[in-house]
């Protein structure tokens, strides 16, 4: 098990909605048949894509952590790789996202949680600027937390039939999976929770998920890898403790059930936000945006998928600094 600081704020209820138009009423990967889809993610399977899956339950900040570190990716800032985004096929409307991401937290404003019934798939080549190190395909699937929600006994207690549909195409050649799990620092209150209540809530949820996944899709399991990402980390007033401490305190499902598994625990945070209430509209507002955790993300997805360091540096390069 390994621990790196990454350190999200905000909350995904504090967006302005956004809509997509398509005049042209093209159809996109969440309109395909369950068939569909499931052959949509055999051939990413055979394209050897590395399939990222963040995690987050309502309110857990996982739109702006996204937000965030595609906007990093878009704009070329890092000495050490380049991102293309594709845009053909079933990855039309994640491209579509993806410029929304990115416009939105340019401008500070924070995107909007995403919608029941999203399948919003985001193809990319990440290229290290080192030639001599190999290049690597993503795919980032953006799954609504309401819908990860259903899996809980209480309301439906299974997957949708669509995101089933994707995992059973990624099984099919046993694809390498990273599932980013994100669990904000200080969760919301529901009427008559205590800080003690919300913080049960939110590790149960994750274990649903886990446990289902398990039960389930197997194969899936098998092949996963796990980022276990603290939001909202600078709520965090005791610097001596890691995000690896905190789940083992306030998460211990969660932590029990990944101790063992290829995991790397992490903190996150997009940097300074802005609230203000206006007559009775709370205003949210990104004022300074922190480069250093989506860079240090970006490294860790690339160190979990090939097993290299994108800042490794050659003999040259060590001889002259």
């Amino acid at each position: 098990m390994e621990d790196f600081n990454l350190n999200i704020e905000g909350d995904d209820d504090n967006i302005e909605s956004i809509s997509v138009n398509n005049p042209k009423q093209e159809k996109f990967l969440a309109d395909f048949t369950k068939h569909e889809i499931s052959k949509a993610f055999t051939e990413i399977s055979s394209e050897k894509r590395v399939c990222v899956i963040p995690i987050g339950f309502p309110q857990a900040g996982k739109s702006l952590l996204l937000s965030s570190l595609m906007y990093y990716g878009r704009q070329g800032v890092d000495s050490y790789f380049r991102v293309n985004v594709l845009q053909e096929n079933f990855y039309k409307k994640g491209r579509l996202a993806f410029n929304q991401m990115v416009e939105y937290f340019d401008k500070g404003k924070l995107y909007e949680a995403t919608s029941k019934g999203t399948l919003d798939l985001i193809g990319l080549d990440l290229k290290p600027t080192n030639k001599k190190m190999p290049n690597l395909k993503m795919a980032f699937l953006d799954l609504a937390g309401e819908d990860i929600k259903s899996i809980k006994v209480s309301e439906k207690g299974e997957f949708t039939d669509k995101i089933d549909a994707a995992f059973n195409g990624l099984q099919i050649d046993n694809s390498p999976i990273i599932f980013s799990l994100i669990t904000p620092f200080s969760p919301p209150l529901n009427d008559n929770e205590t800080l003690a209540d919300a913080h049960g809530r939110e590790d149960s949820l994750h274990y649903d998920f886990l446990n289902y996944l398990e039960t389930t899709q197997p194969k899936i399991m098998k092949n996963a890898s796990f980022v276990i990402i603290v939001s909202q980390w600078d709520l965090n007033n005791d610097e001596s403790i890691t995000a690896e401490e905190y789940i083992k305190k306030y998460r211990p499902s969660i932590f029990n059930y990944v101790k063992n598994a290829n995991v790397t625990w992490g903190s996150y945070s997009v940097g300074k936000l802005l609230v203000t209430n206006d007559n009775g509209i709370k205003m949210v507002e990104i004022v300074r945006k922190n480069i250093d955790y989506p860079a240090r993300l970006w490294r860790k997805l690339y160190q979990l998928s090939t097993g290299l360091d994108l800042e490794k540096k050659g003999f040259w390069e060590k001889l002259f600094g």
